[in-house]
Formats: structure tokens, sequence, C-alpha cells
């Protein structure tokens, strides 16, 4: 009885402290410290109201300095946590439910092309966590894998299969999906740059990878608590593209495999999407993809005389 009245007591911060401590998650690190600066006094989450939704969604998009797109991203983890809260019995029903979400921004980023990759790739990223940031973002773009994968790959999870090929099989952290991606040359280049031994062994050492580092493939990126997005971005303007990000690799991988003849089905399942609908949004129309979709389009018996 106890406990139960003190769960219903909890504040919204110390509630959502608490699952912070259960996993590395810059979103909700965030949508913390705006919490602080919006209600110093920290709200029980039993007496958040909709009215009170309302006012905090009116703080980020106008007193919090946030892009539409952040102010959305911060939003909608709050709206996760109090359902959360719900499944806890700290409260019977979520608030938000009430309130209309901030919509989310269409997205504007653009896919890498081969020449900006290629660009990317000669610069160097000082110190040595921006160097195995490079060499993520690079095995993301051959990959399609997403931070918080990059983040908990391990060595124990590419295997090699019988044609000698080399694959990385896992759960995604984010979905809780399985999938299997076949490494491309590009990718066993990065693998190898990094544990050479490990790769031309055929990705079969598993129980010798115990020590310093661990067993992850991108061990600094696992355990740093630094906002690597920065390095990305400097990356990007020293090659004058404006548009890096850890999802551009993702975006990236999708769109050259569409553009390059794949089926949409198939990187769906790549990407460890559950509708094919969301994958779409990758193929929205490049350049290349009308061009051969007009390309596709036999000739028309048409007489162009008057």
């Amino acid at each position: 009885m106890f406990e139960k009245l003190f769960c219903r007591n909890k504040t919204l911060i110390e509630f959502l402290s608490e699952n912070l401590g259960l996993q590395k998650n810059c979103t909700l690190s965030r949508l913390i410290f705006y919490l602080r600066k919006f209600e110093e006094s920290d709200m029980k989450i039993r007496k958040i109201t909709p009215k009170w939704i309302e006012e905090f969604q009116f703080f980020l998009l106008y007193n919090a300095n946030l892009s539409k797109g952040s102010a959305s991203l911060y939003s909608s983890a709050l709206r996760k946590y109090l359902h959360l809260a719900v499944r806890d019995s700290i409260i019977s029903k979520s608030p938000a439910d009430f309130v209309k979400n901030i919509p989310m921004p269409e997205s504007k980023k653009l896919p890498l092309s081969l020449a900006e990759i290629k660009r990317l790739s000669r610069i160097k990223i000082p110190g040595k966590l921006g160097g195995e940031v490079k060499k993520a973002f690079l095995f993301s773009c051959c990959t399609g894998l997403r931070i918080s994968d990059l983040r908990e790959l391990t060595w124990s999870m590419i295997h090699a299969e019988g044609d000698k090929s080399l694959w990385v099989r896992k759960i995604q952290k984010k979905t809780g999906r399985a999938v299997a991606i076949p490494l491309s040359e590009s990718a066993v280049r990065i693998l190898k740059s990094i544990k050479i031994d490990f790769v031309e062994a055929g990705a079969r050492l598993h129980e010798s990878l115990s020590g310093s580092d661990g067993c992850y493939v991108f061990p600094l990126l696992a355990s740093t608590k630094t906002n690597t997005d920065q390095y990305l971005k400097k990356w990007g303007e020293k090659a004058g593209i404006q548009h890096v990000s850890w999802h551009t690799a993702r975006h990236t991988m999708a769109t050259l495999a569409l553009e390059n003849g794949a089926e949409l089905k198939t990187v769906s399942e790549l990407l460890g999407h559950s509708q094919i609908s969301t994958t779409l949004r990758y193929a929205k129309s490049t350049d290349k993809l009308k061009k051969a979709a007009v390309n596709s389009i036999p000739a028309l018996p048409i007489d162009s005389g008057e």
C-alpha cells in the first residue's frame, strides 16, 4: 500500500530520471533539461493537466529557442513517458491524450551522393572518438544501422556464412525487430580497419574478444556521453555539406539501394521497418528515380505530325 502511494506521488522529473538511468537516451536527457527550465517546482505526475501540457508545448515552441522539429521530438517523448506512467499505475490516463501534439515538419534533409561520401571520407575528424564517429557513420551508410544500433553493435553480431560473406544479425534497439544485413565490400573494409584479424578469420573469433574494449565494434561510441552530432556537423561543414547527421547515413543507404535497383520490400527489411510506407519516405522521388521511372516506359506509337 505504501509503495503504491509512493509511486502515485512521484514527480515527473523523478520518474523520467529513473528511466534515464536504465538507458542511454539523449532525447530523454534533453527533455529533462527543458522541463527543469520550464517548471522548477517539478510537477507531480498525477497533478499534470492537459493545460499544463499545452503550456509546456508552447514553451518548447516559442521560449526554448528550439526548431519546430526539436520541439515536436521532446513533446512526443513526454507523451511516451506519460503513457509509461499509465502502464506503471501512477496515473489512470495520460493528460497528453487530450492535447494535440506538435506536428513534426516534413524533413528536407537529403541523402548523400556518392561524390559527397567520397569527399567526407577524405576528411579526418580529430580525436579518437572523432575517428570512430567517422567510421561508424560510413558503416551506417553501408548498412542503414541507426546510431542506437551502432552503439550496441558487438563483434558477436557479425557472422560468416557458408559463402564467406559477412552479415550483421541483431535485434534493433528502437523497434525490437530482428534484422539481417549482408555486408558490402565497403562495410568489410571499415571493419578490417578496426580489427583486421577478426574479419580475415571469417568473423569466428568471438571468444577471444574480451578485454578493455569489451566486444563492441565501436567501443568509444558505445560508452561516450558526448553528443556526437557536433562531430558530424563540423565534419559536414568542412566538406561543404550542410545535412550530415546520423539519420543522413541511414537515408543515404536506403536511397542508394533503391536508386540502384533494389526492391522496396527488400530495403524495408534491411532497415527493419514494420511497414513499407515508412520506407517509401526514402524513395521520395529523387531525380535518378524519376528518370528511371520515365525511361522504363516503352516507346509510345505517337505520330508527332500535325
